[in-house]
Order: structure tokens, then sequence, then C-alpha cells
């Protein structure tokens, strides 16, 4: 026994003093077990008695077999496990330990896990914590566990075959569940994912089902956890509010059960209603350029709007708006024609910048809580003021007068504040006075009221063919013709229309049979730039008059306006104006052709529409201010006065209210991004229909009896809420679209509107045309708008300031300046569109 070596050798015993002879490995083993067999033992034995720790003076030995460097035992166990016997009996000899290790194993492994997973409680569920929250797992603190967990999730055979499908999200999700299971402060998971059930919808039973499964909190702390982030939002708007910060705001209304059996004597109206705010940090708000004092300053010095001066728009932004004009033309070429799909990325072909949103750049908001005060009037807006700014802001009214803070909204709210201006004109401080607010117009309700003026302008019947309702019945479009139309609906079939127009005018204007060939010509950017300004004049121009009586007859024509519902009431009257003989025009009549005047100025009010709605959705409030006062007439032409007053509002405290930094900082805030997407820009008063409309889906108002108290904690946090939604989709690979999803392709109506008005020669002078006599002449809404801004809206106006700096209202007689566009009636598919004006 004495004679073997340490392991550390590949000899087993060092040579010994004898016969030179040397011995094979093979022949010493052979000595060896001889000796060990004369000795009654077995190698085992031998190993046996080495290794056990009562036998000290063997300690030598094993000390060597167990060194980290030492390879000895792996081989030994490799050697063992690769016998299928060997294998058989040592599993049955591990497992027999393995569970005890095993355990303790995983139990040092999870503690390490749940501490990392800890928190102090609900209310450490904090908007930081949201915009870090992953289901990351824990696979370097638990890898045993964690392989443990993966093996039991896949098969062989699955693991080496799926190449998408793996069980790592699943395992994360098991680690978390198990960490809450062992620890009711593991909050990380299970709270994020209550708020994520909770907002999507499930019902209480579900949340509390899964909450026994480990997945979920209770659906009591789930509403602990919205209370507690709507506290935290509101300490984050507060700070936003100390600083440079605009506001906007809308009403939100809720609808119960209409049966008063099921609301009770004691229960909610059949509509309730309330306010909703929110706080945006300003983009380029710099402290000094939003001093009050300046504003005011300029505000006791300023004239009235004058026409050349103020509202005429410059050479610079005609050319600019012609050009956004001729790309919106050719870009309907490059999106019909599968032939110039090339064309489609030119640098030439492409709109220019104004003045854009700077890329990437993600609009900061502070939603605030919802509150019972109704802003539907003067009284119930200056209530809301006071809520918003000396209750949930906690400011006070001193450091409130002494910095402006831009607001956006419709037209009607920012008439009340206007009213309510007036009102305490001689009030202590431009905070009770509020002044501090400086109005700017929601776009979303401008491109609302615009669309819904255009329909009451161009909707004719369908006898007509140069009217909206041939088009909708074309396009078999029967509810665009009811009473309620839906905006979107709305406006996709407009734009439909329109690019149709266009493209039946390219086929005319491009001088080959068809736009093949016109392709294969290879045409220079240039040259379709050419054709697209011809087409510009020829298809989207009004047709000059051989006399100038056409506002007299206009006039006449709105002066017997009275019936919104009567065809006839919309348009000119054919007999009220005379026609010329032929032999006294240099041009052609427009009365010779009613239909085809009223192509044209169907064409030409869809495509200022076509680049107010591109010019917002690039963020480029400059195209937008190049035919501002253009799209002010188009307003006071068909009828829309009150916007058209507040686009001269606007105007009017852009050149002689605010100085031209702030101006700037009202420029700069109209639109908004809150995804930072390209091409995701918005106005910021649809932001907040968005959010309102995220409202009314989460709090499941009807029948509820407790609506205002939870609506509070929801619309402070709903931003922060709808993160959830998103992270939570995100993690779990939950696609907000399905795979299959595709976006309509609309090329079919586009062409069947550009063969119709091709096969029906609407877009050809045809003198005389069948019918014409039939066919009621459009307004032109531009010209004629024009017309009455200079010789009445803007002396009204101007009465109207004059009357606000000396505080009181005017009222203008019925005649001189009344709204006669009838009230907004467009329907919404979704609860996310408030129509209000």
């Amino acid at each position: 026994m004495e004679n073997f070596e340490s392991d550390s050798s590949d000899q087993d015993a060092p040579e010994s003093p004898g016969p030179s002879k040397t011995f094979s490995r093979a022949e010493r083993i052979e000595n060896v077990l001889n000796v060990l067999r004369d000795g009654r033992l077995s190698p085992f034995d031998l190993v046996l008695d080495v290794l056990d720790e009562s036998n000290p003076q063997f300690s030598a030995y094993r000390n060597e077999f167990y060194k980290a460097e030492n390879r000895k035992l792996g081989q030994f166990l490799d050697l063992v496990l690769s016998s299928t016997a060997g294998k058989k009996k040592l599993n049955e000899l591990i497992l027999s330990h393995a569970l005890e290790l095993i355990c303790e194993k995983v139990t040092t492994e999870m503690d390490v896990v749940q501490e990392a997973e800890k928190l102090p409680g609900l209310s450490a569920i904090t908007p930081e914590f949201i915009n870090s929250w992953t289901v990351s797992g824990h696979r370097e603190s638990a890898p045993f566990l964690f392989q443990i967990l993966l093996t039991a999730a896949e098969t062989a055979s699955a693991k080496e075959k799926n190449k998408k499908k793996t069980p790592l999200g699943t395992c994360n999700v098991i680690m978390k569940q198990l960490c809450f299971q062992r620890s009711h402060f593991s909050l990380g998971f299970a709270g994020q994912f209550g708020l994520f059930l909770w907002t999507t919808g499930c019902a209480r039973q579900t949340i509390e089902a899964l909450h026994r499964c480990g997945l979920s909190v209770c659906y009591t702390s789930v509403l602990k956890i919205i209370e507690s982030l709507a506290n935290h939002c509101i300490q984050l708007a507060i700070q936003v509010g100390r600083g440079m910060h605009m506001f906007c705001y809308d009403n939100v209304n809720f609808s119960t059960s209409i049966f008063v059996e099921q609301r009770g004597s004691l229960g909610p109206a059949k509509v309730t209603s309330g306010t909703f705010g929110v706080i945006y940090k300003v983009r380029n708000g710099n402290p000094e350029h939003m001093k009050l004092a300046p504003i005011l300053e300029r505000l006791k010095n300023a004239v009235g709007l004058e026409f050349n001066r103020d509202v005429r728009p410059t050479r610079a932004q005609l050319e600019s708006f012609q050009f956004q004009l001729v790309i919106i033309i050719i870009r309907v070429l490059t999106t019909f024609s599968e032939h110039f799909e090339s064309y489609a990325l030119v640098p030439a072909l492409q709109h220019k910048p104004r003045r854009p949103m700077p890329k990437g750049h993600i609009t900061e908001q502070y939603p605030i809580r919802a509150t019972t005060i109704d802003e539907a009037t003067v009284r119930g807006n200056l209530l809301f003021h006071d809520d918003v700014y000396l209750t949930q802001l906690k400011r006070d009214p001193e450091h409130l007068s002494k910095y402006a803070i831009p607001t956006f909204n419709d037209q009607l709210t920012n008439s009340r504040i206007r009213s309510g201006q007036i009102l305490r004109l001689r009030d202590l401080n431009p905070w009770t006075q509020r002044q501090v607010f400086q109005l700017g117009f929601g776009l979303f309700h401008l491109c609302l009221n615009l669309v819904w003026a255009l329909l009451h302008i161009h909707r004719g019947g369908v006898e007509q063919a140069s009217s909206l309702t041939y088009f909708f019945t074309l396009l078999s479009k029967a509810r665009l013709g009811g009473e309620h139309p839906d905006y979107h609906t709305l406006l996709a079939t407009l734009t439909q229309i329109r690019d149709g127009l266009l493209l039946n005018a390219w086929r005319e204007e491009c001088g080959h049979s068809n736009l093949k060939e016109f392709a294969e010509s290879k045409p220079t950017p240039e040259q379709l730039s050419a054709i697209a300004q011809q087409i510009l004049l020829q298809y989207a121009t009004p047709m000059a008059k051989p006399n100038d009586d056409e506002m007299e007859s206009s006039d006449e024509s709105e002066g017997n306006n009275t019936d919104s519902g009567n065809s006839d009431a919309r348009h000119i009257d054919a007999g009220s104006a005379p026609r010329p003989q032929p032999a006294q025009a240099q041009c052609p009549n427009p009365e010779d052709d009613v239909a085809y005047h009223n192509i044209r100025l169907l064409t030409r009010d869809l495509i200022y529409v076509a680049e107010l709605v591109r010019a917002i959705s690039d963020g480029d409030i400059g195209c937008i201010e190049d035919f501002l006062p253009q799209l002010g007439m188009m307003f006071r032409g068909a009828g829309g006065n009150n916007y058209c007053t507040e686009i001269l509002h606007f105007i009017f405290n852009l050149l002689h209210v605010w100085t031209p930094e702030f101006a700037d900082i009202m420029h700069d805030n109209m639109l908004v991004n809150v995804s930072g997407l390209e091409g995701h820009s918005m106005p910021i008063d649809i932001n907040i229909e968005h959010l309102i409309g995220e409202l009314k889906i989460l709090l499941e108002a009807k029948g509820l009896q407790s609506t205002w108290d939870r609506l509070g904690n929801i619309s402070a946090a709903i931003d922060y809420l709808k993160k959830v939604k998103k992270q939570v989709a995100t993690a779990m690979s939950t696609a907000y679209q399905s795979t299959t999803h595709t976006k309509p392709d609309t090329t079919p109506l586009v062409w069947l509107i550009a063969n119709n008005a091709r096969d029906e020669k609407l877009q050809t002078f045809k003198k005389d045309r069948h019918g014409n006599d039939k066919v009621i002449p459009v307004l032109d809404i531009l010209a004629v708008g024009e017309q009455k801004l200079k010789s009445s809206s803007l002396g009204t106006f101007n009465r109207k300031i004059m009357a606000m700096k000396d505080g009181h209202l005017y009222q203008p007689e019925p005649s001189e300046d009344t709204d006669t566009l009838p009230e907004l009636a467009l329907g919404r598919n979704l609860e996310d569109v408030d129509t209000e004006q």
C-alpha cells in the first residue's frame, strides 16, 4: 500500500532500486492487482479506504485527489457514465442525494432573485419604475434554476427545430411568478401585469384568479396602484407647472343607462359632464421670452388689422404654398401609377419644409385630474382654471402673473376664455384677469370644421355630376349622405375623390394616350412640375367670368341661404345672374357648363384640405401659416364666421400683440409629437381627444356610481397606463396588429373616380352640357370670403378688439357677421373625437 504515489502523476508508484527491467503501464497495473488479490482486496476496496475521511494517514492522497486542477475525479465519473450499466447505477445513487442538493441550490439562487425583485410597497410603482420596467429574466443570478425551467419547457426535438418560438419569455415570467409566491414584496411584475390586465378591460374575477396564480396583485391593490401612480403623476405635473409650460383642456361627457329604473333616484344623471386638462412642456420655452408684461404692453398699443398690410399673404408665402400644391399633385401620380413609383423619392419632388418640428422630438405631456366642473360656460372655464392652477398645481396668483401660458383649444373654448378676460379686465392681477392665457386655435377642430364646411358647400344632389353626393353614390358610400357622416370616413372619401380627379387630369395633360407611354418617355422632374402647375391652373382654379358680377350674385345667393337641407340654399342660383352672350365673352362662360366649373372649385378646395392635413402630419407649422389667410377666407365664404374670426385673432396676436420671440413659441407648440416617430405629428387638440377616448374606455362609466372619484385618478395616470399597455404587450410579443394586417388599398376607388371623370368628361368644358340648367353653381368660397373679409368682417373684428381692450363685448348686428354655417354634425366611429366646435 505504501508503494502507491499520488494521482498527480500518470505513474502510480515511483521506480524502486532493483533490476533495470522496465514494465509497461498495463503490466504494472496487473502486478498491483495481483498484490491486491493476494491480500484478498479489490481495487475499489483500496479506493474506498483511501477516500475514507476516518483514515488520516491517507489524507495526502485525498487532498491531491480533490484539488481543483486535478481531473481524475471527473475522468472517473465520465468512465462510469460511458457505461450503460454504470450510468444507470450512478443515476440511482445520485438521485437519492440530488434532491436535497438541488433544493439547496435553488433556494440560494431564489434568495438572490427575490432580493432583486423586492419593492417596499405598492407606492414604489412610480412613473420612473414604469419607464424602466422590463420582463428581464435572472439567468445570471439563477442559472441552475433557469436551466431546469428551460429543460422542462421545451423538448429536445423542439429545441432543435424551433427557430422563432423559444421558452425564454415563459421562463422569465415563471421566475417572477415564483418570486411573488415567495414574498408579496416582489411586486415588480405582479403590479405591472395587474395594471395591464386592468387597462385592457379584464374583469375583476379574472384579475383575482390570476392573483391566485401569482401573476398579478389583487384587484383592490390594482386600484391602489392607480391612485398612488396618479399622485406621483400630479407631482410631476406640479414640477412642470412651476416652469414654462402650456395648457390644453376639453370637456368630458359620460353617459349612463337611459333607463331611470337602472340608474335609480340617487344614481348619476343620464349624461354627466366635466373637464380634463393636460400640461405640456414648452418647446423652445425661454423664460425671458415668455414674460407677460411686454405682451400686455403691446396689446395696449395694438391697432386693428388691415387686409393689405396684415392679412394678404406675402409673395414668399404664395410661392411656397403653390410649390406645396404642385408636389401634392405630383404625389398623386407617383402613388397611383405604378409606372411613376420611382419618382416618389426624387429630391426635387419633395415638399420643402418651412418651420418643421425637429426630428425625433418627443412632446412631454402631463395629464391632470379630471373634475366635475363643466367648461361649457364662461363661469365654468374660470372655475376650472382656479381648480387646476390653485388647487391641483398649487400655484399662487402672484407667481402665475409673471409669465404667459400658451393654451390651444377649440374655437368655442377660446371664445369663452376671451369672454372671461373681458369680464375680469379690471380685476387685481393678470392671473385673476386671465390675461396669462395666450390663445391659439386647435388645428384638428379647424380641419374638422373645414371639412364640414366643404361638405355643406359641395354636397349637392345625386343628379348633379359634380356634387359630392354624386361621388358618394359612385363609391357606394351611402352613409356619408346621412345627417351625421363619420368624419374619418368623410375625410378618406374626399381624399379619394381628389386623387381620382387629379389622376384623370394627369392622363389628360401628359400628352400621351396613357400614363404608361408617358412614363416610357422618361419625363424629367422639371417636366412633371411644369405639368403639375398646368393642372393646378386648368383643373383646380376657378374659371374667369366675362364680367365681375359674380360677387353680387354670390351675396344675393347667401342672403337666400336659410335652409341647410335644401341644395338650392347652399349654392348660387344659376338664374340669379344674367348669362353673357358667347359673342361678348373672351373666355368660356362658367354658366355654360356649371358642372365643369363646380369640379374645378371642388378640386381646388380638396387640395387645400390635403395640404393642411399633410403639413400637420409632417409637423410643419410654417406651411400652414403660408395659407392661413386663405383658410380664413374659405371659412368666411362658407359661412363659418366663428373660425374665420379665430384665425383673425391669431394673425392679430402674431403681428401686433406677441413679441417675435413669443410668436415663435406659439408657432412651435401648435403641433405635438408624443411618440417621436417621423410623420406622426398631430394637433395638440386631437391629442387630448385621444386621451379622453382612452379615459372613456378605461372608466367603463355605464352603471358606475363612483364615476368621478375613479376618473380623477385614471385621468392623472392615463399617460403611464398607456405605457404599461404598450410595454407589457411588447414584452409578451403580443402584436398590436395581426401579422396578416394590411392597409386598405384605395387604388381601385381612385381609378373609379378617374375613369368616371373621363367617361363623363367632367373635367372638360362642354358648352350647354346636357342637364346644365339643372346644375346649381357652387360658391367660390375663397373669392366670396375675400370680398366679405374686406367689406365687413375686418371692420367688425377690429371693433371687437377695441371693445375687448375697453372691457366690454361687441355685439354685431345679426346681418353683419353671424355664423351661417349649420351646426357641426359629424359623427364618429370611435369615442376619441369630440366634435364640439
